[in-house]
């Protein structure tokens, strides 16, 4: 099993594909399997690192809180341990607030950014209603499969459950294969509500795109528009027909909007190193 020892933990990683890196990061509950829908659009053009954050899945869990800044060094010594000087890198969600803090910190390591359903955290995000963040929050702390059911609504559209209910389905099976517990959910929540980058956006340098479902209840797109307005140059997309899964639901529109963006990219090869060979 592939690992790489970075700082206080030891975090799983996977390689797809061959070209210039493609670092994805995942959000909350998730891990490197969630990213099934993307990786082999991607990775026809890309090399696709994913991984799985710290306590999740495959990856060891050193215990006690963390922050998104944590994670996001986390990812860093990722890098490092790959060999890889300035990769594209794509988050989704808290993995999008990890890549934010990557790309604000580190901006000489990251030559192009996507962030998808994510917001800049603090006081300035737009929140959702206190329906669906009470289900969400259920979701978090008790983790049952009574509530992971019960916040289905928060994390798809609901024309997605009612006509195409396969789509959810197929979701929770890859979930099932390494489940997430409450005490990691609750760790990761509780990263998440202390992320906030709204002041410190303007310093992102990486070329930006800023992805978003039309449908997104938990991170309303509201959000989306923040980070396009705050970080020079981003450029926004908003997806039809998908929540705050939009990736899962419309695949073939977020993949060809991201394919799009990071096409456009003049590519240098001689800023970045090849993983080594092993």
């Amino acid at each position: 099993m592939p690992e790489a020892n970075v700082s206080e933990t030891t975090l799983y990683y996977e390689f797809h594909g061959q070209g210039r890196p493609l670092v994805m990061i995942r959000g909350l509950g998730s891990n490197a399997d969630h990213w099934y829908s993307q990786v082999p659009a991607l990775a026809g053009r890309y090399q696709v690192v994913t991984f799985d954050n710290r306590g999740m899945a495959r990856s060891s869990d050193p215990g006690g809180p963390f922050t998104v800044r944590q994670m996001a060094s986390d990812t860093l010594g990722l890098l490092d341990a790959l060999g890889l000087e300035r990769p594209l890198v794509f988050g989704l969600s808290m993995g999008g607030m990890i890549a934010q803090e990557l790309a604000i910190n580190h901006p000489e390591r990251i030559s192009g950014l996507v962030l998808a359903c994510t917001h800049p955290g603090g006081a300035n995000q737009v929140r959702p209603s206190a329906e669906v963040e009470a289900l969400f929050r259920d979701m978090v702390y008790l983790a049952t499969p009574e509530a992971k059911r019960a916040a289905a609504p928060t994390l798809f559209d609901p024309k997605t459950l009612e006509q195409r209910p396969q789509v959810a389905e197929e979701y929770a099976e890859v979930s099932l294969r390494h489940p997430a517990g409450a005490d990691i959910l609750t760790r990761q929540w509780n990263a998440v509500l202390g992320h906030d980058a709204y002041d410190r956006l303007p310093r992102i340098q990486a070329p930006t795109l800023v992805l978003t479902g039309d449908a997104d209840v938990l991170i309303p797109p509201g959000n989306s528009k923040i980070l396009a307005q705050r970080i020079p140059g981003a450029k926004l997309a908003v997806i039809p027909g998908g929540g705050h899964q939009i990736l899962v639901e419309q695949p073939e529109a977020c993949n060809k909007a991201v394919l799009a963006f990071l096409g456009g990219l003049e590519v240098n090869f001689t800023h970045f190193r090849h993983r080594p060979e092993v």
